[in-house]
């Protein structure tokens, strides 16, 4: 998939103003092969992110799409109601998607088919294409942790869903960090696209390839605990794990014993260069 726009900007200043019902269409940020991404405004100012099938056919793999985002958002609810019984309090598996407000075949564009989604309790406009910003910048060790922490707990959400039993087969997506936005100060990483998922995985390759992926990103220094978790990165790559809970665990068991379970700033460096900043919260 591409992007078109550094980043996400609901402006449509010198373009040609299109309403589709009650959402203003602005820029394009994207396309695959059967459907194009804009960004919208509904009547309420929300904004939102919509698919556009190319062709009637194409309606199809949206339809589809539709379906999958609503089987996560009902467990997702499900499962913080479950645990608020328990505990008292949720694991928020729901900011780890987009949530899809509807879908529609709109006889204006020729009955083709449109998914409008928006973002769980963060503005689009604090969002960024993960790959556009791992191609811009590296990052710190600590930045990495939170990152690779919500990928393990994405998919560890599907373990959880394929366990509950509601669903005969569950399908995992495919790694592709094509299909998630980034909130840095905000420390969201939010899920918004199946552009490939299969059936029944087994979380060995998927860790190995999320692994690689922050391998690729993160600088690490060469102070014992930094070396400790590279040997944990290096240790996922190469063997994975039986399961997203056990990568997730590991991961942790390892932060507590050298920094603790705290906030910490999207702390990066643009490529080619040597000085660290920090974005942090309000």
């Amino acid at each position: 998939m591409v992007f078109y726009c550094p980043l996400f900007s609901v402006s449509t200043k010198g373009v040609m103003s299109l309403k589709i019902r009650n959402i203003e269409v602005g820029n394009r940020i994207g396309e695959a092969s059967k459907f194009r991404i804009y960004l919208g405004t509904m009547d309420d100012q929300r904004p939102v992110i919509m698919k556009v099938a190319k062709t009637f056919e194409d309606g199809s793999i949206l339809a589809e799409e539709a379906g999958k985002f609503n089987v996560l958002r009902a467990f997702s609810e499900q499962v913080a109601e479950f645990e608020k019984a328990q505990n008292g309090h949720s694991s928020r598996y729901d900011q780890l998607f987009a949530n899809i407000v509807t879908s529609f075949m709109e006889p204006s564009q020729g009955d083709r088919r449109i998914n409008v989604f928006e973002t769980p309790d963060i503005d689009l406009s604090k969002l960024v294409p993960l790959t556009k910003l791992q191609a811009e910048v590296e990052i710190d060790v600590r930045t990495s942790i939170w990152i690779i922490g919500r990928l393990f707990k994405f998919y560890g959400f599907f373990e959880l869903l394929a366990e509950s039993g509601d669903n005969p087969i569950v399908r995992y997506p495919v790694f592709s960090p094509d299909d998630y936005l980034i909130g840095p100060k905000e420390h969201r990483l939010i899920y918004y696209n199946f552009s490939k998922d299969i059936a029944d995985v087994v979380a060995f390759d998927f860790v190995k390839a999320i692994a690689k992926f922050i391998l690729g990103w993160v600088v690490v220094g060469d102070d014992t605990a930094e070396q400790e978790y590279l040997e944990l990165l290096n240790h996922f790559s190469e063997h994975g794990r039986t399961s997203f809970e056990k990568a997730h665990e590991d991961l942790y068991a390892l932060v507590r014993r050298h920094w603790g379970i705290q906030y910490y700033p999207f702390t990066y460096r643009d490529r080619d260069t040597f000085a660290w900043k920090t974005i942090k919260e309000d």
